[in-house]
Parts: C-alpha cells; structure tokens; sequence
C-alpha cells in the first residue's frame, strides 16, 4: 500500500465527523465462515469422501502467504530464533521421492513385483516381527533395513527360492498420501494430508509455524500409536542444516512442546533473536548461536532473575569462561576501542591518491598539506561533507515531515465542503511527503570566508571536495528556463534571474537563495532587485510560493522547503 493510499484513509477517518451527519448509515455486514479440521482418526475417515480444504496437500500453482500477513515472525531481538522458518516455504513444496537413508520400521508397507518366472504384484506389511511374508518363499525380515538396501535384500532372499527367470523390485509405498496430527504449541493445530516421505517442516509450516509465544524450538516429537518415535531439535537444521529424513505414516502425531528458558541477544552479532536453551548454558555458546561479529570487542549481560536487576561488562574471550546465562538475561554485544586512526577521502581537483590514513586528533589542515593541488584547484569553494551532520540533517527533516503530517491527519472540518477540500490537500501534501523523504542531505560543513584549516577537527569518514575552478552560474527552482550560465562580474541576482526566464506565478520572492560553494548560504534580500553579489560557481535556489488560500498548513509547508533546499540541495516543489 502506497504512502498517500495509508495516510489519505487515516486524513479520512479525521475528517469524518463533519461528513457523518450527511450520510446514510452503512448496513450490517455479514459474518464469516471458517471450516473445522477434524481432531480424530474417525473423524478423519468420516471425511475421507469431501476432505475440508486445510487437509489437501498445497498444489504447485497455489501461491504462499504474503510477508505482510506473517509480521508475528518478524526478525529482531524479541522474536524467537527460527521464527522466519515457518513462512510457507515448506508447506508450498511437497515431497514424494526417494529417501534413500529411511530406516524401514514395523507397520511399514512394501509394494512387491515378480515377472517372467512368477507374476505377482502384492502391497505386503512389516508385521511385529519385522518380516513381510512372500507367498512361496516365506518370510523375510526387513526390519531396520536402509531404504536403499531393501530391494537388494528381498531380491537375494527370494533368488533362494526361485533361481532363475524371476525378476524382482521392492519399494516402501511412500508416495501414498497419508494424514498426520500436528499438535501442541503451533499456530493452527490440526490434522494435515501430505505424502508420508514429506519433511517434519512441511508438517509444521502447514500448521502455521511454531507458536513464537509459547512453542519451543528444542523439544518436537514424533509419536506413533502413542509411542516416542523421534525428538527433532530444529537449532540442528537451523545452525548445521541437520533434520531427521522421517517416513510418516496415517496416525502419526506430531507435538510441540512448551517453550524453555529464553535469553536475548542484540548488538554486533548476525543473528539478533530470543535465542531457547535448556535451564542454564554458557555465554559462550549462546554467543556462537548469534553469530557474533569480527567488530565485537566486549559483552553486556543484564541479569533480570536477581531480586535487583544486575549488570557486568565483560571481554570476549577469557572472561566468558564459566559465565552461565538463564532464562530472562539479556546479553548486549558491543565494540568498545579507543579509535587510533580515521580515514578520509578527497575528491575533485587534485593530483594523487583519493584515500588518506590520519591520526585520531588530525585537523583539515593536516589533510591538505598532503593533498597535491593544480593550477585549477578552486581552495575557496573547499568543501567539507561530513556523515554525522548528514544524520543529524536527516533527523530534523524526517522531524518536520512527520509534524506537518500529524498537522494534516488530525484537521478537523466543519462543513462538508471544507472536509472535501481537507482531504485534497492531505492527498498533495502526502505526495509532497513521499517525495520528500527520499531526499538525502548532503552533509555539508560551511566553511566561512577566512576560516582556518587547523581550527577544524577531521572524524572518521569525512569527505573534502576540491572543486575545480569554474566561472559558471546555476540556476534552480521556480524559473522558466533552469540552468547554468557564464559568471559576468558586477552582475547581481536579478540579472541571472532575468537570464532563465523570470520567476514563475509559483514563485515566492522573499524566498531566493544563493548557495556558495563552500556551503556558505546567503538570503537574496529583496527578490528580483537584489544586489547579493554572486561569484563564480554559485548556486541561486528560487523556492515555491505557498498559497494561503490552498493549504492550511503553510508556515510548516515553507519550512520543511526550505530545510530541503538548504541542506540537500534540491528545490522541491508541491
């Protein structure tokens, strides 16, 4: 859904208390319908005719759920390690192939074929011995024989009886579908169809995932006819890509436990999550679950089992030894270094390298005593673009954004002539909005006339721009024929305004301003007659008018205009 397609229906709920009073009363809307999974084996057979929809094996051209519809599985230091899991991926594929490592067990069914000698196709059953039972030969125990061995095995054992001229091929009937309970701490508990050699995640996924509130991760048993199969812990897939190739059968009863102990871990690892554990375990292999990164340098561990609420910073590596983590400890990885050096790059009219290494305490002098000039170096218009400034830039302009929207969503109208034109408005100031929070401030330092480079400390990851000298004059904003022209000297203002055209009817002329390039901004006073002298290289931004008649919200409107065309650049109009 767009920005405007959100926010306009919120403008329009605001608004609808003066619309109310004028429109009829919306009628009654009917209730939904949801079908019910049958609980039992009978109940399943009872159906076995019109299977409910939730039973069905998903097809290829069925699509999976949206992202937007599993938002409870959503990453981050409070959801639960492999909540992402359970997204559909499974449930969407279907397996009815060959698994060669399955372990045939009682109760299994094996499809025999003899030709040419004897002619015989039967479905023979692994009874409680472990054998099949082959007409002529007898039986043949197949218990805990590999899938893959087992036609080997059968056919030696029948070649015993019938020598010659017998062909044989034995398989388990694994692409039958059968039917398999899902219950415990899953979303949607019930009984599902699939091929019995489908995975134990297809089971899970088609219940809807594990209950990221309740279910553990450690703890997923397979029952058959109420005995313990297997017990899956699914941080071995999730960690190593290990899962159990299980051979379901109808009846089978798949149970999610109950959550265990749980502890957060966030900062500087690759994997922020709630992460599941059995009592107590080391922080250092709890780390190992996180994954944590090359940066990291030290740990936080807030204890919240204590009567009073604990804390210790430790350092990765010796210090971790013999430290336990229990249910409810929050663990923070952070770097904590004294910074020895910072880099900076250098860009535009200059000789040499680009990138340079300096002390932590350097100064923009230090950088340009190593910086090679040219004859066409422009040291005037030097500029200094700076990430933190940018940040700090964006942060008021998302600031502002977000007040002129609160100042749109919350007018209230009362006629409904008024309410029309209030969700107009709303309608252009959401473009306007999505317009403008794209827009990235550049992060400029001003340095003033005069200044000294010794004066100005670098940080880390600060860029100098060297501009090239250049005698042109740009033009942007609410002109005829933006563009760039050749410097005149003595000329002001007006005459460049005069060169592109002449303002627009959407042109505020109280609002014209000049850009030097050395991000030095300066109010051309007086609009079309000023005399702000400009030089070369300079930018002149002509900013919209707006109207008062148009928008209620003009003082805000102007504002955030202007805090886009002075620290980005860029003259964005409504």
């Amino acid at each position: 859904m767009g920005v405007w397609s959100k926010r306009a229906l919120l403008g329009l709920l605001l608004v609808a208390p003066a619309l109310s009073a004028q429109q009829p009363p919306p009628g009654m809307m009917g209730g939904g319908s949801s079908a019910l999974l049958p609980t039992t084996p009978s109940a399943a057979v009872a159906q076995q005719q019109q299977p409910p929809q939730s039973l069905r094996p998903l097809e290829d051209s069925e699509e999976v759920p949206e992202d937007a519809e599993l938002e409870s599985y959503a990453s981050g230091p409070n959801a639960p390690f492999g909540s992402r899991l359970f997204r559909g991926r499974f449930a969407h594929q279907s397996f009815a192939g060959f698994n060669p490592d399955y372990v045939v067990g009682v109760g299994d069914l094996v499809n025999l074929t003899l030709w040419g000698g004897v002619d015989m196709a039967q479905r023979l059953e692994v009874d409680s011995q472990g054998n099949i039972f082959i007409p002529g030969v007898g039986p043949v125990n197949v218990l805990n024989v590999r899938n893959e061995d087992l036609n080997e095995l059968v056919r030696e054992r029948i070649e015993k009886v019938y020598r010659e001229n017998v062909g044989v091929y034995a398989a388990l009937a694994s692409a039958d579908p059968v039917r398999v309970f899902v219950a415990g701490n899953v979303e949607a508990p019930g009984l599902y169809a699939a091929h019995g050699s489908d995975s134990l995640l297809h089971f899970l996924d088609r219940a809807g995932g594990i209950d990221p509130e309740s279910g553990s991760y450690l703890d997923i048993r397979v029952l058959r006819n109420g005995e313990l199969q297997s017990t899956v812990n699914l941080y071995d897939f999730l960690l190593d890509g290990r899962l159990p190739m299980l051979q379901f059968r109808d009846g089978d009863t798949i149970v999610v436990g109950a959550r265990k102990s749980t502890a957060s871990v966030t900062g500087l690892v690759n994997r922020q999550a709630r992460f599941e554990f059995e009592g107590a375990i080391p922080l250092s292999r709890l780390l190992e679950y996180a994954s944590v990164s090359k940066r990291a340098t030290h740990v936080q561990l807030i204890r919240n089992q204590t009567r009073q609420r604990e804390a210790e910073v430790l350092a990765l590596g010796s210090e971790l030894e013999g430290v336990s983590v229990v249910s409810g400890d929050n663990v923070n990885v952070f770097e904590d270094r004294r910074v020895g050096a910072i880099t900076a790059s250098v860009e535009g009219e200059f000789e040499g390298v680009s990138q340079f290494v300096l002390p932590y305490d350097a100064t923009l002098a230090d950088l340009l005593d190593r910086v090679r000039l040219t004859d066409r170096s422009n040291m005037q218009g030097l500029a200094l673009y700076r990430e933190s400034v940018a940040q700090r830039q964006k942060e008021v302009l998302d600031q502002m954004l977000r007040k002129l929207e609160e100042a749109v969503l919350s007018a209230r109208s009362g006629t409904r002539e008024e309410a029309q034109l209030r969700i107009q408005e709303a309608q252009l100031i959401s473009q306007f909005i999505e317009k403008a929070e794209k827009i990235q401030p550049d992060g400029q330092v001003v340095l003033h006339d005069g200044f000294d480079p010794s004066d100005v400390d670098l940080e880390d990851g600060d860029r100098i721009r060297i501009p090239r000298q250049k005698n042109t004059v740009a033009v942007q904003g609410e002109v005829f024929l933006p563009t760039a022209f050749i410097h005149q000297e003595g000329r002001s203002v007006d005459y460049y305004l005069e060169q592109a055209g002449g303002l627009t009817q959407a042109t505020d002329s109280d609002r014209i301003y000049v850009r030097r390039a050395n991000g030095e901004i300066e109010m051309a006073q007086g609009g079309l007659f000023t005399r702000t002298r400009v030089r070369p290289g300079d930018e002149i931004m002509v900013l919209p008018r707006v109207e008062l008649k148009t928008f209620q919200f003009t003082k805000d409107l102007t504002q955030v205009m202007s805090n886009i065309a002075l620290t980005a650049g860029v003259v964005l109009g409504i």
